[in-house]
């Protein structure tokens, strides 16, 4: 299996809010530009099986992903669609207490080994894509503690 693309963040909050956050409001901090329909609303549905889907107002939807682990307010796994190739990748997200912060810890890995090669190939463009991901999560949680 190759290796898996791990990035971490550090932020002030506690545990319960981080992860409302990234997964019930995850709407209103996913960046414009990673999205794959135009005026489109993100929800990930809070279970096990529950989907992670867009939809514009028009009614267009796109399948993101589908909940694999539910474990609120420490983890959330789901499959990854978009850019797969024969089958999704999957992201683990855990959130983690540090004092007055939580770091969160999110793992994108192949999620079936036969990916081979283009393994290697689409995780450059999931590492360019959390580059800007998870610093709107960060900048979305502080904007939000000032208000």
């Amino acid at each position: 299996m190759n290796e898996p693309l791990k990035r971490s963040v550090r932020v002030r909050c506690p545990v319960d809010h981080a992860f409302a956050v990234f997964t019930d409001r995850i709407d209103l901090w996913w960046p414009s530009s990673h999205r794959m329909l135009t005026d489109s609303r993100l929800r990930m549905e809070a279970r096990v099986g529950g989907r992670f889907f867009e939809r514009t107002n028009a009614g267009d939807e796109k399948k993101l992903g589908e909940v694999v682990r539910w474990e609120p307010p420490h983890r959330v796994t789901y499959t990854w669609y978009p850019g797969a190739i024969s089958a999704p990748t999957e992201v683990d997200v855990s959130f983690t207490p540090d004092g007055d912060f939580t770091v969160v810890d999110v793992t994108h890995a192949e999620g079936d080994s036969r990916l081979g090669e283009a393994w290697n190939q689409r995780v450059v463009k999931f590492a360019s894509a959390w580059t800007e991901v998870l610093p709107a999560f960060v900048n979305y949680l502080a904007s939000a503690a000032k208000e």
